[in-house]
């Protein structure tokens, strides 16, 4: 079983220092990744070594928000009953400007209406007293 953190019935990521600065940097309505700086990858939150070289040395930087669909799903059944009032709702791979792929749901356009390559901005929603959340827009 997963240990998982609620907040108001929501499902919470649980926060250690390979995420920490990626959710903090969302409070700010900051979008913030990983670099490395000795071949010049940009890394989706989390790595703790390039996946490209190696290297130990990666660090967090912020991105521009910026990005396309690259692959999404809409969910019509849900596992969990937090998001029960959502179906249905979307599920997708964002690939940011930076390269980084992250997923999030895109809000302000119909589900129908999801393409790949589609451009989106970051926005941010805040759940309660828990921590923002990313979210994308048409953009």
């Amino acid at each position: 079983m997963y240990d998982i953190t609620r907040i108001k019935g929501w499902p919470m990521p649980v926060l250690n220092e390979l995420n920490q600065p990626h959710f903090d940097a969302m409070a700010d309505g900051k979008v913030l990744v990983q670099h490395c700086p000795d071949c010049d990858t940009w890394l989706a939150p989390g790595a703790f070594v390039c996946e490209n070289c190696g290297s130990t040395a990666v660090q967090w930087r912020e991105a521009s928000g910026r990005g396309e669909i690259y692959s999404y799903v809409v969910m019509h059944r849900t596992f969990d009953p937090a998001f029960e009032a959502m179906v249905p709702y979307n599920v997708c791979l964002i690939e940011l400007a930076e390269g980084p792929r992250l997923l999030a749901n895109v809000v302000g356009v119909a589900n129908n209406d999801l393409t790949i390559g589609r451009a989106v901005q970051a926005t941010f929603e805040s759940v309660g007293e828990g921590l923002p959340l990313l979210k994308f827009k048409p953009g």
